[in-house]
């Protein structure tokens, strides 16, 4: 029986992965082409649209800097392919690693890192299956109910308060989720998360001087970096 191991590594995963890849970059690369002909028929000139595309090729490259060091973390768990898959498509470092250590506990075992050594094929099928299943259910939301959802937005603009209701309310159930899951599931992971909370606060406050107003396109990376480091600290004090 094929191992975790045998298909993280097989060519088959990684030539499906490469296919879905070259599918993503070659559909985004027509639509950049559509836009930019829309642009020229109205009027914009090159110059113009040179400026924005540099412009937003800055500002799309350094963000992802944070998702660079979190693929680093997932590839320790879930292997290269699959890692690079699911951070680089519609993925997420922190819903990625709470469905792989969730169902390494399910099935038994100790942690995702044991898991990764010991595990079956058809126990990392569970995983695979359920973080792509849960990745999809934004979407099975949004295809009956995103146009209205987003129509019932633009209106709040008029003076309703349902935007910041809304908004407000998406990020507590989002800490709802993750935060208790970090604080009481590991004492090296609570430290990790409130050194990572720290740096990102510190920075916060210094992108606030109008010298160092850059550094807020560097706060998750810096923060995240930061959190990875002193994991090795708190693993000697607290492992």
């Amino acid at each position: 029986m094929a191992t975790m191991k045998d298909i993280i590594s097989s060519p088959l995963l990684l030539a499906l992965v490469a296919g879905g890849l070259l599918y993503i970059v070659g559909f985004s690369l027509v639509y950049l082409k559509k836009a930019y002909t829309r642009c020229i028929e109205l009027g914009i000139s090159k110059e113009d649209l040179k400026k924005v595309i540099k412009s937003s090729l800055v500002f799309s490259i350094v963000p992802s800097l944070s998702i660079v060091v979190g693929l680093f973390a997932l590839i320790a768990v879930m292997g290269v392919v699959w890692s690079w898959w699911r951070l680089s498509v519609i993925g997420s470092l922190s819903y990625e690693t709470m469905i792989s250590s969730s169902v390494a506990s399910a099935i038994g075992y100790a942690n995702s890192a044991e898991m990764l050594e010991m595990a079956s094929g058809r126990d990392f099928g569970v995983v695979m299956i359920l973080m792509s299943v849960g990745m999809l259910s934004g979407f099975l939301v949004l295809i009956p109910f995103g146009r209205k959802l987003s129509k019932s937005v633009d209106k709040s603009d008029t003076g309703n308060t349902w935007k910041h209701v809304l908004s407000g309310t998406f990020m507590l159930c989002l800490f709802a989720v993750y935060i208790p899951v970090l604080i009481f599931g590991d004492t090296v992971q609570m430290l990790v998360m409130l050194t990572g909370l720290v740096i990102a606060v510190g920075l916060g406050v210094l992108a606030k001087k109008p010298g160092l107003r850059w550094l807020n396109e560097f706060i998750m990376a810096f923060s995240m970096i930061g959190g990875m480091v002193s994991s090795l600290l708190w693993v000697k004090l607290f492992s």
